[in-house]
């Protein structure tokens, strides 16, 4: 309160008192990180760095607020890659080709979403079923026994590739005749003169 003692017009003293209130505005700094963009005072902000804000306060008074903003944007990656049959990505196993995406949280709390694109190759495991006499040659390997083989070789997208062949190998019979005659002798539809072998 202040006083100011005064003559009035007919010279009589007087007492003037003025109460007296000053409102200092208290402008607000906020320090705040986000990620991609932050609303302010119905201001979007997409970019880090320090805004104001102007207003009349409760005093009505002006009042100027700060932002220090910080905003993060995560890097959404994108891979492309082939594989045979399977291919594990992110600790989850893919058994077709696709795409595929991953969302998880970054380092600074932001949503991140990583893409993939996959390619992936089946290999044909071809069978074969053979019957042969004596002896059968497969993929530069002679057989002559009866049984299941395999053989594993790259195809053209070098993936492993398992053929499978089920041989069956029959053995001839052979069989010994022995004749005694006097005269020629008739045998498979041929005539024999002469003692002597023959197959």
């Amino acid at each position: 309160s202040i006083t100011y003692n005064m003559l009035t017009g007919n010279g009589c003293d007087s007492i003037v008192t003025l109460h007296l209130t000053v409102n200092y505005p208290i402008p607000l700094t906020t320090t705040q990180s986000a990620c991609e963009s932050y609303v302010w005072n119905n201001q979007t902000c997409d970019t880090s760095g320090t805004y104001t804000y102007t207003h009349t306060n409760e005093s009505g008074c002006t009042q100027v607020d700060t932002l220090h903003l910080t905003i993060y944007f995560p890097v959404h990656t994108s891979e492309t890659d082939t594989a045979c049959e399977s291919y594990v990505w992110n600790e989850e196993t893919y058994n077709q080709s696709g795409v595929y995406t991953f969302l998880h949280t970054d380092a600074h709390g932001c949503d991140q979403v990583d893409t993939l694109y996959l390619t992936l190759y089946h290999p044909t495991h071809a069978s074969e079923t053979v019957s042969e006499c004596n002896s059968y040659e497969w993929n530069d390997s002679t057989y002559t026994e009866s049984g299941t083989y395999t053989f594993s070789h790259l195809d053209d997208n070098g993936c492993t590739q398992v053929d499978t062949l089920h041989l069956t190998i029959n053995m001839p019979e052979n069989t010994a005749t022995t004749v005694h005659v006097c005269d020629p002798y008739l045998w498979n539809d041929i005539m024999y003169n002469n003692t002597g072998s023959y197959t």
